[in-house]
């Protein structure tokens, strides 16, 4: 429902992309967030949620292959033949950026948020915080922090910048 809220939102407010934008960020995040959140759910661990999220930006990635085959020659009138050769050329990198700029920035903020979420009393304390309150993994940040520095590197590069 937030997906679909949140691009309503958008396409209202922000985007020229219409109804074919509101769908396709639709069809990104659920493939993304819902994939990540299910592993996650199963695998309530650190690895869980690299293991989750991972498989989000492959679902997210292979989900917007399709729906750009098939909706893009609709969309901006372009020969099929010219969005084939679209695909591993700008889509897949955009994609996968994207879903990897996702990844790195929950990696990174997903514990301050919710650390902060807890000490307001607006989520409940979970078991694994109570066991491990006051250790910070500087191993994990440091992974998490290389993830966000290579997706930005790849985004600025694929922009031209670097």
């Amino acid at each position: 429902m937030i997906s679909i809220v949140v691009a309503l939102v958008e396409m209202l407010t922000v985007s020229d992309t219409g109804p074919i934008g509101f769908l396709m960020n639709v069809l990104a995040t659920c493939a993304f967030s819902c994939t990540a959140a299910f592993v996650y759910k199963k695998m309530h661990t650190k690895k869980g949620a690299v293991i989750g999220l991972t498989l989000g930006v492959i679902c997210l990635t292979a989900v917007m292959l399709l729906w750009n085959y098939l909706i893009t020659p609709i969309y901006q009138g372009t020969p099929r033949d010219v969005v084939v050769a679209m695909l591993p050329t700008i889509i897949l990198p955009f994609n996968v950026v994207k879903g990897g700029l996702n990844m790195a920035l929950i990696l990174v903020l997903y514990k301050p948020v919710v650390t902060a979420l807890r000490k307001a009393h607006l989520v409940p304390e979970s078991q694994t915080i109570l066991q491990n309150k006051g250790k910070v993994n500087a191993g994990f940040l440091l992974f998490s922090l290389a993830l966000l520095a290579t997706f930005v590197t790849i985004a600025l590069v694929l922009m031209g910048i670097l």
